[in-house]
């Protein structure tokens, strides 16, 4: 995951040390990434478990130290120092003592835990949908969404609406100490309120598949003025190509290349060519539709269908491979790949 991070972003490292204004990635104790929400309670219990752990750690450290030297056998024949094979008292104490601490965090942690699944009512509401290996977010009373970003305001609660598109993903953001397991044909509910500007990591912390660790998403905290300018919708009319590109490094990057090589797709470098006259057609490709092989032309609704159902027609190669489709992509998004995809052809 670092590595990924760093080839997303190898300026993070030198940002977060020559940006003051940035929040530092720890806190003051170097445990956690610097906590950006009203949810500190999560950090009481962290460190209230941790704090439990050392203290037992030493203890029984330093009992079994101080036994292994105090009753260590000195000579061959030496009896043994005590015949005694129990104490009740002191199993007694060392049973209800834990049980006592574990309780209480217990305790602690489910009341978190219900604070951050009922969302109050003056949140904003927002609806997050993960699916292998992206994020898409709806923003309340906007039909634009984003992609493996999201835009929220300083200072204002915010309110999720969590689904899976098709297998067990979380919801998990550090900084603001929430997470949540997105459960398919469940709906979650999850809210926080961001205190600091900046960018923070939203991270799936549930493993979903081959490429689990690439499903990493930014979450943009920015000023009330900055909200209203809907810094989520991103679309250039007047160039669609850029558009295209932005929405392929957000979606498709990790399964599909522009260059010529493999992943778990094909390549999108060649789905267009240009012909004798420098016009744009579609190349042929060989598919599986179920089990038959068929040879077919790329064209605007191949891609459409491909993306929206994408089991239908699968590239010959990669028929034992699985991509998860977007029936509910617009029509103007899947408008910008295809005119970023043309903009590749030879």
């Amino acid at each position: 995951m670092i590595a990924y991070l760093l080839q997303q972003d190898p300026g993070a490292v030198k940002n977060f040390v020559e940006n003051p204004a940035k929040p530092a990635p720890i806190d003051k104790w170097g445990q956690l990434e610097r906590l950006a929400s009203t949810f500190d309670h999560v950090d009481g219990l962290f460190y209230f478990t941790y704090a439990v752990c050392i203290f037992c750690f030493v203890l029984i450290t330093g009992v079994l130290f101080y036994s292994v030297v105090k009753y260590r056998r000195k000579t061959f024949d030496q009896p043994a120092a005590s015949n005694s094979t129990h104490n009740t008292p002191l199993e007694v104490v060392w049973t209800v003592i834990p049980l006592i601490i574990v309780m209480v965090m217990f305790a602690w942690g489910w009341m978190g835990s219900l604070d951050m699944m009922v969302v109050p009512a003056e949140a904003r509401q927002y609806h997050a949908t993960a699916r292998q290996w992206n994020w898409n977010f709806k923003y309340p009373n906007d039909a634009v969404s984003s992609d493996n970003e999201l835009w929220l305001e300083v200072d204002k609660p915010a309110g999720f609406t969590l689904q899976s598109a098709d297998v067990l993903h979380a919801f998990f953001i550090p900084a603001m100490r929430v997470k949540r397991d997105i459960i398919p044909g469940r709906l979650q509910t999850l809210w926080f309120t961001p205190t600091q500007l900046g960018e923070f990591h939203l991270f799936c912390a549930e493993y979903c598949g081959q490429d689990h660790s690439k499903m990493y998403s930014k979450v943009h905290v920015v000023s009330a003025d900055t909200y209203k300018t809907r810094p989520w919708d991103q679309d250039d009319p007047k160039d669609p190509v850029a558009t295209g590109e932005r929405i392929y490094k957000s979606l498709c990057v990790s399964c599909h290349t522009v260059n010529g090589q493999p992943l778990t797709g094909p390549s999108w470098l060649g789905l267009f060519k240009k012909d004798e006259s420098g016009n744009i057609v579609g190349a042929q490709r060989e598919v599986f539709v179920g089990t038959e092989k068929r040879t077919v032309t790329v064209d605007d609704a191949y891609i459409v269908e491909s993306i929206r159902k994408s089991d239908v027609m699968k590239a010959a190669g990669f028929e034992k491979n699985s991509m998860t489709p977007f029936p509910d992509m617009s029509d103007l998004k899947i408008s910008r790949i295809l005119s970023y995809m043309k903009s590749l052809a030879k």
